[in-house]
């Protein structure tokens, strides 16, 4: 590396360090509590899919229930022993979420967090049903049922 890129590398390092440094302001009205840790202990689930784990005794959520779980055959049969859908098979099912126009899933695995064209997610009025991403606000969204503030 030459001396004159070293030195202007360094000059921004400064720079933005002295950004970082003086850029601390009032908390807006959005961040009440900024610094307060978020709890130990994890929110109820409202809404249960696939990455959760399924709420026993929750029905699909197309049909007013709090289940958003992809549909599989252990899950068809764990809706049938909670007395759901008992006139239905998995193909049934499947079929009605794709006549209502609900995504399921991506090509590729694709994890798209609910930002894709079907977005949102199908439990704040959008068509996307593919589980949120781990570790995002929008997991603790849909989890806790907590419309996010645009």
């Amino acid at each position: 590396m030459d001396r004159r890129r070293f030195i202007n590398l360094m000059a921004a390092a400064v720079a933005s360090s002295a950004g970082l440094l003086t850029a601390c302001g009032k908390p807006t009205k959005y961040l009440v509590n900024p610094y307060v840790a978020k709890s130990m202990t994890p929110p109820p689930i409202k809404y249960c899919f696939t990455t959760v784990g399924h709420v026993p005794g929750a029905q699909p959520f197309i049909f007013g229930g709090t289940c958003c779980c992809t549909p599989t055959q252990e899950l068809m049969d764990q809706y049938h022993a909670d007395g759901f859908l008992l006139d239905m098979e998995l193909e049934d099912l499947l079929a009605e979420y794709e006549t209502r126009g609900i995504v399921l899933r991506h090509e590729g695995g694709w994890q798209c967090n609910n930002l894709c064209s079907s977005g949102p997610h199908l439990v704040f009025g959008g068509h996307c049903m593919v589980p949120p991403t781990i570790g995002t606000q929008n997991y603790e969204n849909v989890i806790t049922g907590k419309k996010p503030v645009v």
